[in-house]
């Protein structure tokens, strides 16, 4: 399956060496990820949807090329989802919507914090208090329920494809929102890493 890397940035991912993704499939990241590498070799392609970030991005050297800014109609929730009120959508959706378009069909999700019940876990940004992520950007607990009904639409949308959540070791399943799609699963991160090996080991002696 053609597999991709959907890079949120909740505090979730924090400690798990990003650069272990390189060449195991397409990284897509979003907002201020690419501060963290100065020599631009990931994400792949950087998400993003709100002006203010937009506006870093485009003044910073980060390849123009590999930098999506989805169509206005894109940054809003879809349609389908609730055709009376429809409200923003996020980069961290988006940036696996762009995945899918390019034709990716599983899709390994890092960060995603509103799948964490703590609210006091759930709300966090790695960026807090930088540029673009003052106050007026921070998420309330309402909104995280929000995207968990969202993902799920998107998920049962989309039943193709594989959205797998990969989250540290908070504790047991309790400790997350549970969508109800059957093509969405999750995963702790030694899982993950484990998995990702194997397949590598089975390319190579192929």
């Amino acid at each position: 399956m053609k597999k991709a890397f959907i890079i949120g940035n909740g505090p979730s991912r924090k400690g798990f060496d990003l650069k272990f993704l390189k060449g195991k499939g397409t990284v897509y990241g979003c907002n201020a990820l690419y501060r963290n590498f100065p020599k631009f070799d990931l994400p792949d392609y950087l998400v993003a949807i709100d002006e203010k970030i937009i506006e870093e991005i485009e003044k910073s050297k980060f390849p123009e090329d590999r930098f999506i800014v989805p169509p206005e109609a894109e940054q809003w929730e879809d349609p389908g989802f609730n055709p009376y009120r429809r409200y923003r959508s996020n980069a961290g959706m988006n940036a696996m919507l762009e995945a899918i378009k390019a034709g990716h069909t599983s899709l390994y999700c890092f960060g995603f914090d509103f799948m964490i019940r703590n609210p006091k876990v759930a709300l966090g940004n790695l960026y807090d208090g930088t540029n673009a992520y003052g106050p007026e950007t921070r998420t309330r607990y309402e909104d995280n329920i929000n995207r968990i009904k969202y993902m799920t639409f998107l998920a049962r949308k989309y039943h193709n494809i594989e959205f797998k959540f990969v989250v540290p070791r908070y504790g047991n399943r309790d400790e997350y929102h549970i969508l109800e799609a059957k093509n969405v699963t999750g995963m702790f991160y030694d899982k993950f890493v484990e998995v990702i090996n194997s397949e590598q080991k089975k390319v190579a002696n192929a």
